[in-house]
């Protein structure tokens, strides 16, 4: 044993010596040209492709680079022995990451890929004599070139869109109000707006538990419809209706149903809004991805011409003047008032384009003065009972 070690030494010298040799003698470009062609050499006759994702592009940072670290975090602590540990401002949640060249691997449509983490450091320039620290961050995916043509772009937009889910559950909600003659601000939004932090979720939520997975299965198969509601050329939004006594926990599965979602809630005051085209405005500026309460809908119907409202299977113009004689506008003798009706349908006209992906929940406590047309499956999805 010993003889063998003394022999690696020896020969680990003799490569030693032909190196020195070899480098005094050839210039320094002609190693880096010899390098570049056996690596060029190795990576032809290798199987695999490996992709680089820095964490700058130029003088911008790099979105998918962001998209990369977030999905990575979302699975990498139950995988990799050493981690990188943050939190944003604003967040509760403690995101995981990969160390300095640290890898994982993952599988996307049956195919096995590896993401490597890789971290460079150098001295770019020096400050009062003194060099500063830098460094280059990176992702490499490994993959396989027979597989990098079928799946490389449908993986990325899935790491984009999982990592977008991420940001959206990560970020603090927010609950919005409008308020009467409240100008817009500086980004232009007539809302104004709190941190909501309700604890009201569906496992504390005091309902039958029948009817609790029901709304759930209702919200997540919403939430994964997006498909669905575009072979359909329909807005991919969803109605509710809750109704019930004052007290029995409907504002509760509101919120509820916002934590399930992570979706930010929209409260709509009709008795603040004084015109169709503030209105108009209103529901434009709101966000996809959110619920929209419109609350007590049965103090907009006129009960002495409820007879007269539109039926669903013969449905009224919206400029049709009959209709607007059939509900109680939010400002009596006001020809730009709002009937209940344009609010109830506006989700379907040309204005659906505006947003995506949006629930709308009115509330009533008095479900006996609305007309029937309101409870067609048409025009409400879903009708809960508080009880």
């Amino acid at each position: 044993m010993k003889e063998f070690w003394t022999s690696l030494v020896s020969l680990l010298g003799v490569l030693a010596s032909l190196m020195n040799i070899l480098q005094a003698v050839f210039p320094p470009d002609l190693w880096f040209a010899a390098f570049r062609f056996l690596n060029r050499a190795l990576n032809y006759f290798s199987s695999y492709c490996y992709c680089d994702v820095a964490q700058i592009d130029g003088v911008n940072t790099n979105e998918l680079y962001n998209a990369v670290q977030l999905y990575l975090s979302s699975f990498v602590s139950a995988s990799a022995n050493r981690l990188s540990l943050t939190r944003t401002i604003n967040s509760s949640a403690t995101t995981f990451g990969l160390s300095n060249d640290g890898y994982i691997n993952d599988v996307f449509d049956g195919v096995a890929v590896q993401w490597e983490h890789v971290v460079t450091q150098y001295q770019p320039h020096t400050f009062s004599g003194r060099p500063l620290p830098d460094e280059k961050r990176s992702f490499t995916l490994r993959i396989r070139k027979c597989d990098r043509e079928r799946i490389l772009d449908s993986y990325l937009d899935y790491i984009m869109d999982k990592a977008n889910d991420i940001r959206r559950k990560n970020q603090q909600r927010l609950l919005y109000t409008n308020s009467l003659g409240r100008s817009l601000d500086s980004r232009g939004q007539p809302w104004d707006s709190v941190p909501f932090k309700h604890p009201s979720t569906f496992d504390t939520l005091a309902m039958d538990s029948n009817m609790k997975r029901n709304i759930m299965e209702d919200l997540s198969n919403f939430t994964a419809g997006q498909a669905l509601y575009e072979q359909t050329i329909g807005a991919w939004k969803r109605r509710y209706l809750l109704y019930g006594l004052p007290g029995t926990g409907k504002s509760s599965t509101i919120a509820a149903m916002a934590n399930f979602l992570y979706y930010d809630i929209y409260v709509l005051e009709l008795t603040q809004v004084r015109s169709k085209s503030e209105l108009l405005n209103l529901l434009m500026k709101t966000s996809s991805k959110s619920i929209i309460v419109i609350e007590d809908i049965d103090r907009l119907v006129n009960p002495s011409k409820r007879s007269k409202m539109p039926q669903a299977a013969t449905p009224q113009s919206y400029y049709d003047p009959g209709a607007s004689d059939s509900v109680r506008s939010l400002e009596d003798g006001n020809d730009n008032a709002i009937t209940f009706w344009e609010l109830l349908n506006f989700p379907d006209g040309l204005w659906s384009c505006c947003g995506s992906e949006r629930i709308f929940i009115y509330t009533t406590s008095h479900f006996e003065k609305l007309d029937p047309a309101l409870l067609e499956s048409s025009r409400m999805d879903m009708q809960i009972y508080m009880s």
